[in-house]
């Protein structure tokens, strides 16, 4: 046995007595051999993958009824699964070839980088999926964002982890390109990303999401109320108002601004509303005091 080795085991022996382990939402990035069998390349795993909530969600999705699909808004509350399935399975269904998912969710605990993105690609249960590592690249030399490549973060944290597994089941050839955003991204580095992304899609057929879940942390008639506060905002696209929206509307003002001024540069008036649920929908509990909700919606 090498010495490297011993000393590894000897960690490993150490970690075990003490109790303790890595979790879920603090775990290193991995490593693989590359095809060639010559060096090793990280990859990402799903840490949130439940192979029979995932099972379910599938089963429950439906589709909404859309020809194209250029973008659109999911959560990334495994809860709300169901409605995860039913939007990318929409647009496994539209008929698109697209080559790329550009994802884009909240940075939830706010550290590193502004925008955080990885070039890794992801370990999915269902297989691999490919990192489009042209858009990273396009993503960091755009001097307004200051992009930081971040392997650990975009993988524990849940808000695009949770959709990877989902995009390789109804969409399995695309590569995936996903980037974190903090609270501290302004309205105007928003619209930038918008205009990147108007950019990318120019050139590729690109499918454009954010990862954000809606009310947070009040009862679900407090919850209900700002659901419409945020639904008339959205649909007025009135992004200051919601760049400045608490998280007690939506954990990811940054995110939305930025899918909805990307909507209007292709076109969309308005994104539509494609589905409107809360915890309560599937908890089956009326007076829940801690209820999330969550939109999908979409455009053209």
């Amino acid at each position: 046995m090498s010495k490297k080795t011993a000393a590894i085991l000897a960690v490993l022996i150490i970690l075990t007595a003490s109790g303790c382990s890595l979790q879920p939402g603090n775990m290193p990035a991995n490593t693989a051999p590359t095809a060639s069998g010559r060096g090793y390349v990280k990859q990402l795993d799903c840490l949130y993958f439940a192979a029979d909530d995932f099972s379910n969600h599938t089963a429950k999705a439906k589709t909404y009824g859309v020809q194209t699909l250029s973008a659109g808004v999911v959560p990334h509350h495994l809860l709300a699964g169901e409605l995860i399935a039913s939007f990318f399975k929409t647009a496994g269904e539209t008929g698109e070839r697209y080559d790329t998912v550009i994802l884009l969710g909240p940075n939830h605990k706010g550290e590193g980088a502004d925008v955080s993105t990885t070039a890794c690609r992801w370990k999915t249960e269902l297989g691999t999926v490919e990192c489009d590592e042209d858009a990273v690249s396009e993503f960091m030399a755009c001097k307004s964002l200051d992009a930081r490549i971040n392997d650990d973060m975009l993988q524990n944290d849940h808000a695009v982890s949770s959709l990877v597994a989902y995009i390789k089941y109804y969409l399995p050839e695309v590569k995936v390109a996903a980037v974190l955003l903090t609270r501290r991204v302004t309205l105007e580095q928003s619209k930038d990303i918008a205009l990147l992304l108007d950019s990318m899609a120019k050139n590729k057929k690109c499918l454009v999401v954010g990862s954000v879940d809606f009310s947070h942390g009040l009862s679900a008639e407090e919850a209900k109320l700002r659901d419409e506060n945020t639904r008339q905002a959205i649909l007025a696209n009135d992004l200051e108002r919601i760049k400045r929206m608490p998280n007690e509307n939506l954990d990811s003002p940054e995110t939305l601004c930025a899918i909805l001024y990307y909507m209007q540069e292709h076109g969309a008036r308005a994104a539509t509303l494609f589905d409107h649920k809360s915890a309560v929908d599937f908890l089956e509990n009326p007076v829940l005091q801690d209820c999330t909700t969550y939109f999908v919606l979409g455009s053209p």
